[in-house]
């Protein structure tokens, strides 16, 4: 058994892990009575985050179909967690750096409420450099994907943030005409799906996508000159995360259509990956990218992994604009700030009759301090709007259009960067110590 202590682990949205096949059956399940289990999941950056107990200790993971591993990657300093029968090994994913230490443990329990698993293998990532918490707002410990779905039909409400699993009797019926059937393929435990998508010449081409509930973003589509999958003449190129082999890169683009069956979307923005961030990911000939979360949320989603399908129904978000960081701005969560909040108390007395047959009213201020979040840049890409007016990686963000940053939310930060054209951006920054005032305005880039 080993303990790990104090060790802050992390990752950008999508993680493709390479780890050999390991002996033994691992297998997670309702408890005896239970025919169904629903979940309220939490929906940060459009991804989703379940509450899962590992060997006792509640993680915070991400759901993520993009991975057939269940991988340890973020513990904060104050968490100890138990594993089992753990040993060193080598991590390679997406990125076009070295393979990465860390940790196979075996013979682990996971639980999500009445959902149970044993026997199960957890990997953990031992290196500090991702730090997906910052990026999210909130503490997230890893993902967990195949283990957690591959026997059970999972119906994910993104509208309500809702998540049920139940056992497969038999093949899954659809419930009314408005859900759409779709086979999947599988490769090292990882589904696949058949789609069309139109570039900007508009000539239709097949295609072969991950399904990748990890990913953020709406489409990835690897480049190849051969079959004619080249990126748009515009496009704008982008850091679109960090795998565990390194930093992706690649260019944001939007691209005419991407159909599923009769579902249609027009100019879904797309990332076009260079061969080098995704040279292991292409291990797979038959891929051709990943279908992500700005995809799915779009729809009411049935995955039915023990019968290879996928049912789809347009939930009322389906025709809503793809939208892009227009601001090239990328935040973290840097900490807590300790700020004042005044309430107001009323006393209320009467006044002598003789004098004033009437009631006298005073007020009191009472100051009650409290933590808030206290957000800085991360990141800037070059020549964006942020990037022209000067604005600086590490700058503390104080105040944004005349509201203090504290008093957001990270995702209402962010969607201020994803605005409508001719938006303005007006920030109060601090840097080394001295307030400065910016302000530009979201320019079409795509």
């Amino acid at each position: 058994m080993l303990k790990i202590k104090n060790l802050y682990l992390g990752s950008l949205f999508s993680l493709f892990v390479f780890i050999p096949s390991i002996l033994g059956q691992s297998r997670m399940y309702l408890k005896s009575g239970i025919k169904k289990q629903k979940i309220t999941f939490e929906f940060i950056h459009n991804l989703i985050i379940l509450p899962v107990e590992l060997n006792g200790k509640t993680l915070n993971l991400i759901l993520d179909t993009g991975s057939s591993k269940t991988i340890i990657f973020g513990i904060k300093n104050s968490d100890s967690i138990q594993l089992n029968k753990a040993s060193k090994i080598s991590l390679r994913g997406l990125g076009s750096g070295e393979a990465i230490e860390g940790i196979i443990s075996k013979n682990n329990q996971l639980k999500l409420q009445n959902i149970v698993g044993v026997n199960q293998t957890i990997y953990v990532v031992l290196d500090d450099k991702f730090d997906l918490s910052s990026k999210m707002g909130k503490t997230i410990h890893g993902i967990i994907g195949f283990e957690l779905i591959k026997n059970f039909i999972v119906d994910i409400n993104y509208t309500t943030h809702h998540i049920s699993f139940q056992n497969p009797s038999k093949k899954l019926k659809q419930k009314n005409s408005k859900y759409h059937d779709f086979d999947l393929t599988f490769y090292n435990k990882k589904p696949y799906i058949t789609a069309n998508i139109s570039l900007s010449d508009h000539t239709k081409k097949k295609v072969k996508l991950l399904l990748d509930t990890g990913s953020s973003d709406a489409l990835w589509l690897f480049e190849d000159k051969e079959q004619g999958i080249i990126s748009p003449p515009k496009y704008f190129l982008d850091n679109l995360g960090e795998g565990l082999s390194g930093t992706i890169t690649g260019k944001r683009s939007k691209i005419s259509s991407f159909e599923l069956k009769s579902f249609k979307f027009k100019n879904p923005t797309t990332a076009f990956l260079d061969s080098s961030a995704t040279a292991f990911a292409r291990s797979y000939r038959g891929r051709n990218g990943s279908i992500g979360s700005r995809i799915f949320k779009r729809f009411r989603v049935i995955i039915d992994y023990p019968n290879q399908k996928i049912y789809l129904k347009k939930a009322k978000s389906f025709d809503k604009e793809f939208k892009y960081n227009r601001a090239g701005i990328e935040i973290v969560h840097i900490g807590k700030i300790l700020t004042a909040q005044n309430h107001l108390f009323q006393n209320t007395f009467l006044v002598n009759k003789k004098t004033l047959n009437s009631k006298t009213v005073s007020f009191e201020i009472d100051y009650k301090y409290i933590f808030k979040p206290l957000y800085a840049i991360h990141s800037i890409r070059p020549n964006s709007p942020a990037d022209l007016v000067g604005l600086k990686p590490n700058d503390i963000i104080k105040v944004l259009n005349g509201k203090p940053t504290y008093e957001y939310e990270m995702d209402e930060l962010n969607a201020l960067f994803y605005g409508a054209v001719g938006s303005k951006l007006k920030l109060s920054i601090e840097r080394n110590g001295v307030l400065f005032y910016y302000e530009f305005t979201l320019k079409k880039l795509l």
